[in-house]
């Protein structure tokens, strides 16, 4: 199931190498109802210019749960929205 969910990035690692999503940054960030989300994993500078986004910026993305990661808060991006 997607949600679209309002975050508040917090969190931006530095980019990795990954044979599987080619580059990957694992990005964390506070919902408006005060929840951590972790979005992994997330291509970052394979995003669009106007797709990407710096800390401390609300952004909204479309997830879905993250199925091989069990941690609650946990989640896949679908689509990048703002």
């Amino acid at each position: 199931m997607v949600l679209k969910k309002k975050v508040l990035i917090t969190v931006k690692t530095y980019p990795a190498i990954s044979s599987k999503y080619i580059e990957l940054v694992c990005t964390a960030g506070i919902q408006e109802d005060g929840s951590w989300v972790r979005i992994y994993p997330l291509p970052f500078r394979l995003l669009e210019n106007n797709s990407k986004f710096s800390k401390y910026n609300w952004i909204e993305i479309e997830l879905e749960k993250h199925k091989s990661d069990k941690r609650p808060e946990s989640f896949r991006p679908c689509i990048l929205i703002k």
